[in-house]
């Protein structure tokens, strides 16, 4: 085994300068194979995400249908069978005493309107509880609003952030600990030389990131742009892939190949740093859009267009009200357990955190390059950058900790739940509106867009 260097040029294969075998063997090898655990790990994280997607989508849907007349009036809740029910008066007057105390601030808004939201699967104030379908028997005789849903009901959610962390961490450690190896077995003979430096697993994650990072997430954010909506399914981990991308072309294998074509090479490098800053500012774009919707303080606004057609029944106003009554169709949230709020903040504190591990080197580099030194601000750059391995350690944490906690909502949402929706009525018209049920994360619906959804996760676009 040769003597390490920081950083081989040339012929020779190049690598970064965190971590390094001039930390000591036993620290070394400690890190590369925290590494190797945190890889298993999030291989596990995918694992789990699959096997809840085949029981999310294996879901008993005889009960509904998206092709079903009566879907626009219930969805995929079970409303229909809920509201049947003789409702008891005392129990009814208890739930809307429990409601009126609601500490969530959208269902505060909608009762100072006058409206009555139902949010939660259960509820309960001093030892009093209720759940979702007692309170649905409460509109018994009240009129079903039909509706079909806007493009930012179905957004990006918990479950889709989560599987967008577990592919940035694979794709993060799979380029550190292939990177190592090679670093581990060097012998001073150089690069092979050649495309034979790049595996299939390295093709894998080129063309993956440059088909779904970068040209689908581009694809959908003009399409956002045109139309922007506040809950769009766009990943805000996109631009991490393509700086992963932009950064591991300087070391091998890419290195060994791209160094035969150094045009070639500076352009790359080039069009990809300026396509990460360009992707990173368009995410920033989306969270401030979206930032409202997440923190609720977006307020009340409509999520589902009224069908006018279909309105039947003994409300106490005409249709054509009704189907003006943006309350009454917003597009509210309903809560499911506090630990989704957890991916929610933890999803923003990733995106600042790989923020600033990507800034860092520029920042110090340019200040150290200014202050005076022996090196270029190029070699400064790769002597301070700490992305190679705070990127990968980064991601291994936050994928880690999502894991958990999504792992435990959805073996939750399939012993604990049974199609409860956001439920929006109007004492006033004795109308009541329904929204779509997320207790499959929307993937017990229309099997077409149900497929583009798991792809478009899986390719974290």
């Amino acid at each position: 085994m040769g003597s390490y260097r920081p950083v081989y040029y040339g012929s020779e294969c190049e690598y970064p300068r965190f971590p390094n075998r001039r930390w000591g063997s036993c620290i070394w090898v400690f890190v590369v194979v925290f590494f190797a655990a945190a890889f298993l790990v999030s291989l596990g994280g995918i694992a789990a995400n699959i096997f809840l997607i085949i029981k999310f989508i294996a879901t008993d849907t005889t009960n509904f249908s998206s092709q079903a007349p009566e879907f626009p009036l219930y969805k995929n809740s079970r409303f229909e069978e809920c509201s049947s029910l003789v409702p008891d008066a005392a129990n009814c007057t208890a739930i809307m005493d429990i409601i009126s105390h609601t500490s969530y601030p959208l269902d505060q808004d909608y009762l100072r309107r006058g409206y009555i939201p139902i949010s939660t699967a259960w509820r309960g104030v001093n030892g009093t509880y209720f759940d979702w379908c007692t309170a649905a028997s409460c509109f018994n005789g009240y009129t079903v609003i039909p509706s079909t849903a806007r493009p930012g009901v179905i957004g990006l959610t918990t479950f889709g952030i989560w599987t967008n962390v577990n592919i940035l961490t694979l794709k993060y450690l799979f380029a550190f600990l292939k990177r190592n190896w090679a670093l581990y077995r060097s012998d001073d003979r150089g690069c092979k030389g050649g495309i034979r430096e790049i595996g299939l697993i390295d093709w894998v994650l080129l063309l993956s990131t440059a088909g779904g990072e970068i040209i689908w997430w581009w694809v959908d954010y003009i399409e956002f742009v045109q139309n922007p909506i506040p809950n769009t399914t766009l990943s805000i981990y996109a631009w991490a892939a393509t700086w992963l991308l932009a950064s591991i072309i300087h070391y091998h294998p890419y290195s060994c190949v791209l160094d035969r074509s150094p045009v070639l090479k500076r352009v790359l490098s080039w069009v990809l740093a300026l396509l990460t800053v360009a992707q990173w500012a368009a995410t920033i774009h989306v969270l401030a859009v979206g930032r409202r919707y997440t923190l609720e303080t977006l307020g009340i606004y409509q999520g589902y267009d009224c069908v006018e057609s279909m309105v039947t029944g003994t409300a106490q106003c005409s249709a054509q009200r009704l189907c003006s009554d943006a309350p009454l169709l917003g597009n509210m949230p309903f809560y499911w357990d506090f630990l989704e709020h957890m991916i929610s903040q933890g999803s923003v504190a990733l995106f600042v955190i790989l923020s600033l591990v990507a800034i860092q080197p520029f920042v110090l580099a340019t200040w150290r390059y200014y202050i005076g030194g022996a090196y270029s601000w190029s070699e400064l750059f790769k002597r301070v950058d700490i992305g190679p391995i705070a990127g990968p350690a980064t991601a291994s944490i936050f994928g880690a900790f999502f894991t958990g906690i999504a792992a435990s909502v959805g073996v939750y949402l399939l012993t604990h739940t049974d199609r409860e929706a956001p439920i929006v009525a109007s004492p006033y018209c004795n109308a009541v509106h329904v929204g779509l049920s997320t207790w499959r994360y929307y993937l017990d619906l229309d099997p077409n867009s149900r497929a583009l959804r798991i792809v478009k996760a899986f390719f974290n676009a």
